[in-house]
């Protein structure tokens, strides 16, 4: 089953329009739960779209229409939206580059949720560096994250540490406490932003449900399947049908064996917006509840889809691919040649695991130790290293990551963390007393 590495847009976008978007309804004050906020957005754009069309230059309405594309692309899946709210914020800042870093980091937030992450560092760059505010240097510091960076990244977040706690700064710097092995101080740190976005007037309860979607896939990934589903079950609480939500509903039901329910969450959330994760996921899961026609039937859909998706291919479909009999020498040219733009902890694991599903252990070896590097709790990273070990005769080494990988999650993954336990299991045995 493919899990997302990073919800990029959520990230992003948690700050991106923070600014701009804060306004944007002309104090008429909270937006009810009860409303629908794609239909109050979609008011939104129209109602900029018509001042854009009345004064073109207006720099701050471009900003603003910008986000609320970006708003809108990462709610529905839409690239179309992604790629309009890129083109509408280089307008706005060809118009006027001062006072107007709103636009910048809009910019910076389509590109990289078009994982375009080397034009996103550049344009972060430039802004923090005539504007050096905090969340300019989290921007900076987050998308050096996604390109492996990790030295600068952690320079960047050290320079905000006194304002973590700020809403707007919280996701990036827990972004990194996780890759850096500590995800009990990045759940603390959205925790404590939650807490205090929810004590402002007028939050909408969109920002407040992404953090939601945060702290659950956080708990998901560290096996705390009880907190996520917590997490879960309150974003739906404040956006019901929101897709997001949805899809990691249903990973967590694929994770406990429960495969209706997670076709069920599944195919609501696709019901949304596109999402090739959600089609890899109802692949997986109709297979498992006996159904290979449906199975192949998204498998094929996934495909397309990938195929329609601008930008580097993302790293979980690659996955997918390998584990459903893809060509595995040429998704390792692939993934080579990815390290060249972005060698970070998930493009060695993707380099690593398309070595190994080629038949190159040997080669994969150094990109797997890569991937455990800066010691981030993922099962699939440990899970992915045993196996590579196991190939190339260590059962020591074997025993420990597979061990490691069911310890970060006993459910880690639906289909390998049953590999994982009978491994880890057979290999104690052998070992004796």
């Amino acid at each position: 089953m493919v899990r997302r590495r990073i919800v990029w847009g959520g990230l992003l976008l948690a700050a991106a329009g923070a600014g701009l978007l804060a306004g944007r309804r002309g104090g008429r004050g909270e937006t009810p739960v009860a409303f629908d906020p794609a239909a109050i957005r979609d008011q939104e754009i129209a109602f900029y779209q018509a001042r854009v069309a009345r004064d073109p230059l207006g720099a701050r309405d471009l900003a603003v229409l910008a986000a609320l594309h970006l708003e809108r692309g990462q709610a529905t899946g839409s690239d179309a939206d992604l790629v309009r709210a890129e083109a509408l914020a280089r307008r706005s800042f060809s118009h006027r580059r001062s006072r107007n870093s709103g636009a910048a980091v809009v910019l910076a937030a389509s590109l990289a949720a078009q994982h375009r992450f080397g034009e996103a560092y550049t344009v972060a760059r430039d802004l923090a560096e005539f504007d050096p505010a905090p969340v300019s240097r989290a921007l900076v510091g987050e998308i050096a994250l996604e390109l492996g960076r990790y030295d600068e990244a952690a320079r960047w977040m050290a320079s905000i540490r006194p304002l973590r706690f700020e809403p707007a700064i919280a996701p990036r710097y827990a972004r990194w406490l996780e890759l850096e092995g500590r995800p009990g101080e990045a759940r603390d740190l959205l925790d404590a932003a939650r807490q205090r976005l929810q004590e402002q007037f007028g939050t909408p309860a969109s920002q407040l449900a992404w953090f939601d979607l945060r702290l659950g896939e956080l708990a998901f990934r560290n096996g705390r399947l009880d907190l996520a589903e917590q997490a879960y079950r309150r974003g739906l609480g404040l956006l019901p049908g929101d897709r997001r939500l949805l899809a990691a509903r249903a990973r967590l039901e694929a994770a406990r064996g429960h495969w209706r329910q997670a076709i069920g969450l599944a195919e609501d959330a696709l019901a949304q917006g596109l999402d090739p994760a959600v089609l890899a996921l109802l692949s997986d899961a109709w297979r498992a509840a006996g159904d290979t026609g449906r199975a192949a039937e998204y498998s094929r859909a996934l495909e397309t889809a990938v195929a329609l998706v601008p930008g580097d291919l993302h790293r979980a479909w690659e996955l997918f691919r390998l584990d459903h009999g893809g060509d595995a020498r040429a998704a390792a040219r692939r993934a080579l040649a990815g390290l060249q733009r972005r060698r970070d902890v998930y493009g060695s694991d993707l380099a690593a695991w398309a070595l190994y599903r080629a038949g190159r252990p040997r080669d994969a070896w150094p990109f797997a130790n890569q991937a455990l590097a800066r010691g981030t709790r993922d099962g699939l990273l440990h899970y992915h290293a045993g196996r590579i070990a196991l190939a190339l005769g260590d059962s020591a080494r074997a025993r420990r990551e597979l061990e490691t990988a069911l310890a970060i999650s006993p459910r880690f993954d639906p289909w390998h963390a049953d590999t994982a336990a009978a491994l880890a299991d057979a290999l104690r045995r052998r070992a004796g007393p």
